[in-house]
């Protein structure tokens, strides 16, 4: 091709890339339904700037809790697909989608989904001094006296709410859940003050406190040992071998959101997750941060609803 033909087809391109490629001008609402300080809230502030830097549009957090992510997904769902609005959805998402009829919303229909950012396991967890000293010990003791032990939660319909009754389930043992909100502070005093026999807790809020002993880990509910804790035994090690609970957070929008702005923005996203800055923060909390595609989102909002779906009658009943 002659350099004037070049130079002339380059020049027809050129409008064309930078309008698939380019974002609002901002600023961008960043939506989740969590509290400040929470795992999404922190997550979403380490994100923040390295993707204002990378796309030099300007993000605003907005932290809309309440009611397990529906408040915020209510309204996320109702807003126009302009790529103004990025919506951090969780791993609670999928249970609620998969457990409550009377959503205003379907996850599936009115969100498009961009990239998974980050995949961490629970743990169960005792005070030091618990007659537990293993997670056998403690469904033993439940067996025995069946609705008598506890464990905690952050609530009703929460991942890590599902990860023990999805135990309980393939095991049929019987116990009492303590629903809690406002973080960890009112379940962990209960643990250490004897009220309360067991804790299910994220990665990222029980690392502090497993590191200065201030809590001990009976076993994590991924497949495999979290490197952070090479020691704690997994749930499939002894007693259910396919056992495997990892959630997730990641980044949608209001559905009919142009592909050209989702793949900008799944980009962004893929870039922001290799700064040292990031990467390093989020896995020193004990996050996986491998960056998802669109389509690979989707299918496992899918496959968690159809995990959960069973489990409905557990939340309808508390």
């Amino acid at each position: 091709m002659k350099r004037r033909h070049f130079l002339a087809a380059t020049a027809a391109l050129a409008p064309s890339l930078a309008r698939g490629q380019a974002l609002p001008a901002g600023p961008i609402r960043l939506i989740h339904g969590y509290d400040a300080g929470s795992n999404p809230d922190t997550i979403a502030r380490h994100l923040a700037p390295v993707l204002t830097e990378i796309t030099g549009v300007q993000i605003v957090i907005e932290p809309k809790p309440g009611a397990a992510e529906r408040l915020a997904a209510t309204q996320v769902a109702r807003l126009k697909p302009d790529g103004s609005t990025l919506y951090l959805m969780t791993g609670g998402q999928a249970v609620v989608s998969a457990t409550d009829k009377t959503l205003s919303y379907d996850v599936l229909k009115d969100f498009d989904f961009i990239a998974i950012v980050t995949r961490f396991p629970f743990v169960f967890t005792v005070a030091p001094e618990s007659r537990f000293k293993t997670l056998e010990a403690y469904l033993d003791a439940a067996r025995v006296e069946p609705g008598k032990i506890t464990y905690g939660t952050s609530g009703v319909g929460s991942t890590l709410h599902m990860a023990m009754e999805l135990l309980l389930s393939r095991l049929d043992i019987e116990m009492t859940h303590v629903p809690y909100k406002g973080g960890i502070g009112a379940p962990y005093n209960d643990l250490v003050g004897g009220r309360l026999d067991m804790q299910v807790i994220t990665f990222s809020n029980a690392q502090p406190l497993l590191k200065t002993a201030k809590l001990r880990a009976l076993a994590v509910t991924s497949k495999e040992r979290h490197p952070g804790f090479p020691d704690v035994p997994t749930v499939a090690e002894k007693l259910v071998p396919d056992y495997d609970v990892v959630s997730w957070l990641g980044f949608a929008a209001p559905a009919g959101l142009s592909p050209a702005v989702r793949d900008r923005w799944n980009e962004a996203f893929r870039q922001a997750m290799t700064r040292p800055a990031v990467k390093d923060k989020l896995e020193e909390l004990g996050n996986d941060t491998r960056v998802s595609t669109p389509a690979e989102f989707r299918a496992r909002v899918e496959a968690d609803m159809g995990r959960w779906r069973p489990l409905a009658h557990v939340i309808n009943q508390s």
